[in-house]
């Protein structure tokens, strides 16, 4: 099987900014993971520790790699187990199949506890055969942004959404919102992807967001779920100059 792979993402109570803290992986036999401590970027784990982070408790060494033959338990807890009379029922609300794994659960659900601070987004994956950069995630911010309560007349699956960069935003230089194409503005592009989609957006990069599922009786962390799709030409260095991607990218053959 492929590689899987999430990211772990810190959220600050107090700015409400997110890191993206750590990264685990699967490739089917052996789960890793391991902190961003190779990383002195923005928004990694050394950035986090300055806005007050301290490591897991169940990974407490910085500069350890940790290795497992099962799900950490600290991450297993966060998505329903698979005893559960209703876990069929799950999975199809989910949008899984039967056959899918811990990684395809945590993907979907994110692993996502009310009131903790952490919980887990997709990487950017990049296609080394055609240079498409991809990723999915949920619009970030909804809940602050006084919608109309029809927001959703201004929405449907398949629509595609704008990226404007907010560069006057006081918390995030780098925060990009996303508009309907009503000019309706839904949200951010989450915090830890800001950077790096900047940086391609100020080297013309064009970005593709398209509304994969809208969830308006959810939570509005569930609101909207995007995909997003990139072209790079790596020949004229697109990527490989661009330091603001160190973490987020993994490779697909």
């Amino acid at each position: 099987m492929s590689l899987k792979s999430l990211l772990l993402v810190w959220r600050d109570k107090n700015t409400s900014l997110y890191f993206h803290v750590g990264t685990l992986t699967y490739n089917g036999a052996k789960y890793v993971f391991e902190y961003t401590h190779q990383s002195k970027a923005n928004r990694k784990v050394y950035d986090a520790i300055k806005h007050g982070y301290r490591p897991h408790p169940a990974f407490a060494d910085l500069k350890k790699k940790y290795e497992s033959n099962k799900l950490f338990l600290a991450f297993d807890r966060r998505i329903p187990s698979d005893d559960r009379v209703d876990y069929q029922k799950i999975l199809k609300e989910l949008n899984l199949t039967t056959d899918a794994d811990r990684m395809d659960i945590l993907r979907k659900t994110r692993g996502i506890i009310s009131g903790d601070p952490y919980f887990f987004e997709e990487p950017l994956r990049l296609d080394e055969k055609s240079n498409i950069l991809t990723t999915h995630f949920y619009i970030s911010g909804m809940r602050y942004r006084d919608l109309p309560k029809n927001w959703t007349s201004y929405v449907k699956v398949k629509d595609h959404l704008y990226l404007v960069q907010d560069k006057e935003n006081i918390y995030d230089s780098h925060a990009i919102r996303l508009y309907t194409a009503d000019d309706l503005w839904l949200g951010f592009i989450p915090g830890i992807y800001s950077q790096a989609l900047h940086a391609l957006m100020e080297r013309n990069v064009k970005i593709n967001v398209v509304v994969n599922e809208i969830r308006p009786t959810y939570a509005p962390q569930w609101w909207i779920r995007v995909s997003l799709e990139a072209s790079l030409d790596l020949r004229k260095g697109q990527l490989f100059n661009v330091d603001e991607l160190e973490d987020l990218i993994f490779y697909a053959a």
